[in-house]
């Protein structure tokens, strides 16, 4: 059982992670855009228990989701053509081409978060929705890194209030 100690701390951190995830959510619902993705979820736990200093972590985030999600696209564009939602077909050609897209994906972006010095986790699961086709459009990229941004002011507004 959590001490009185840890379990204020936990409900801090389930506060602050729905000041976060919570506007994005009502955005994504309000628009039905995908501003908030389940990449973002571990992206925004990783700023709220963050153990080193924001800057560069919001940089990796950032970074990271970036080169995640344009990586995939452009595998899944290159390899497989344009895609709407779950469109991974068992025993197919477009099926195998999918799978191949995954794979250049995270090779890629293993290899481009690497050279910039961002490796953030989280964006495996950005380099995956996109790589099956949720979303498959090219401006659903703009709108989650756009979310991505979002997520970032918010954190950055959250701990300055915090810090007043």
């Amino acid at each position: 059982m959590a001490s009185g100690d840890e379990f204020g701390v936990g409900l801090g951190d389930a506060a602050s992670l729905a000041v976060l995830l919570g506007p994005l959510a009502l955005l994504a619902w309000a628009t039905g855009l995908p501003v908030l993705l389940p990449s973002l979820g571990p992206s925004a736990y990783a700023l709220v228990v963050r153990d080193r200093p924001w800057r560069p972590l919001a940089r990796e985030l950032l970074l990271g989701q970036v080169v995640g999600v344009v990586v995939a696209f452009a595998a899944v564009r290159t390899l497989v053509g344009p895609l709407t939602g779950l469109d991974l077909l068992a025993h197919t050609a477009t099926g195998l081409h999918q799978v191949a897209a995954v794979v250049v994906a995270v090779i890629t972006a293993t290899v481009g978060m690497t050279l910039l010095d961002a490796r953030h986790a989280p964006a495996y699961a950005t380099v995956l929705i996109f790589t099956l086709g949720i979303p498959g459009r090219a401006i659903d990229v703009l709108v989650f890194c756009g979310g991505v941004v979002c997520l970032l002011c918010l954190d950055a507004a959250r701990t300055r209030l915090a810090a007043a």
